[in-house]
């Protein structure tokens, strides 16, 4: 591997390798007005301003989805039964990915993290190098990884732990996504926590589709009083897909976790976005929710507001990205346009989006 990249020093006092420019995500073409009149802001605003790497622990670089390893590749096995690419060309030329169930196949060269840990070492190193060179901080995976029952794959508690030493061990601040929420303070639970490496938590994936909102509360009461602040805790729903709007708006998104203040700097919204949105649509989304979480105000709001709580625009091409219809450019230009929303002056408490998590680099393909 260190004959494949520079390094240099990480997070962590890890190695690392070297951040490198990408592809440009400019020319901007979504619309402005778009269809509902919105306009889209290609330009950070005055109160954003980026930190510097690994400074800011509830500010995310991340992109669970999009990262896409270099080269051509050819398929093992048939169609009615792949087994795997081999990568034919560029730096990864002979890397052998098999497939998984669930995972991308347009291209299957694009891993998604959450997986990461059901993959062979080499995979995983190629991936954790792509990730650093794109200057991602985080890296977000899962415990019970996507699809693991249909593998017959059950990871343990000191395996996970293995593999979260090995992503702090790359430099990066582990984040540990954890997809059900219906999970509590079990053995897996406690052995990363007490471990110290999580940088933060994911409490459900589109909890909303899976648990009713009281029942999502009152689950997430033991994890806050565990972690007690010492770590940000992401609350993650799904999006409306006929207003293409993400929380808190529609039916029953709109339900949950309407009064935030007992969660003040403690809870973060991890914002999913509809794939099909364009960027104007999206900062009136991330607007909205801002409006909810620190002001107490718009759809299905109560209380006074949360006003130390962060919203990260966490998803929001991935699933266009999984069936072929979006890259990682894609998912960085929306990733931009997240960090690039604006607030009114009649709200300054609303507090600039924290960071990303399916993508984002600076126009001219930069890290961020």
């Amino acid at each position: 591997m260190a004959a494949r990249t520079k390094l240099l020093m990480g997070g962590g006092g890890s190695q690392r390798p070297q951040i490198v420019s990408h592809d440009p995500i400019t020319p901007f073409l979504d619309p402005s007005p778009d269809a509902g009149d919105n306009l889209l802001s290609t330009s950070l605003p005055l109160e954003q301003r980026i930190p510097d790497h690994f400074k800011d622990p509830l500010f995310i670089r991340a992109d669970f989805n999009g990262v896409t390893l270099d080269g051509r590749y050819t398929w093992v096995g048939t169609d009615q039964n792949p087994q795997g690419v081999t990568i034919t060309t560029g730096r990864w030329k002979g890397l052998y990915i098999p497939f998984l169930p669930g995972a991308n196949s347009t291209p299957p060269t694009m891993i998604m993290t959450p997986m990461l840990p059901l993959y062979p070492e080499d995979v995983q190193a190629a991936v954790f190098t792509e990730h650093a060179e794109r200057g991602y901080d985080d890296l977000i995976y899962s415990c019970e990884p996507w699809n693991e029952s249909r593998m017959g794959v059950n990871l343990n508690p000191a395996q996970m732990l293995a593999f979260t030493q090995k992503v702090r061990g790359w430099g990066f601040r582990p984040f540990l996504w954890r997809g059900d929420s219906r999970f509590g303070i079990d053995p897996m639970f406690e052995t990363l926590m007490q471990s110290g490496l999580i940088s933060f938590y994911g409490h459900g994936t589109e909890v909303d589709l899976y648990v009713r909102s009281q029942d999502y509360e009152a689950g997430l009461q033991p994890i806050m009083n565990y972690i007690n602040g010492r770590i940000g805790v992401g609350f993650h729903a799904s999006c409306d897909g006929g207003r293409r709007l993400g929380y808190p708006f529609g039916f029953p998104r709109d339900t949950f976790l309407p009064d935030w203040s007992p969660y003040d700097g403690k809870l973060h919204l991890l914002s999913e976005q509809d794939p099909d949105a364009d960027g104007a649509q999206v900062q009136y989304g991330l607007w909205g929710a801002r409006l909810h979480i620190n002001c107490g105000q718009g759809d299905g709001a109560s209380g006074p507001g949360a006003p130390h709580s962060r919203t990260i625009l966490f998803e929001y091409k991935a699933t266009n990205q999984l069936y072929g219809q979006a890259d990682e450019t894609d998912g960085a230009r929306m990733g931009w346009y997240g960090l690039c929303s604006i607030r009114d002056t009649a709200h300054p408490q609303v507090l600039p989006i924290s960071g990303f998590g399916n993508g984002g680099r600076y126009p001219d393909g930069s890290a961020i």
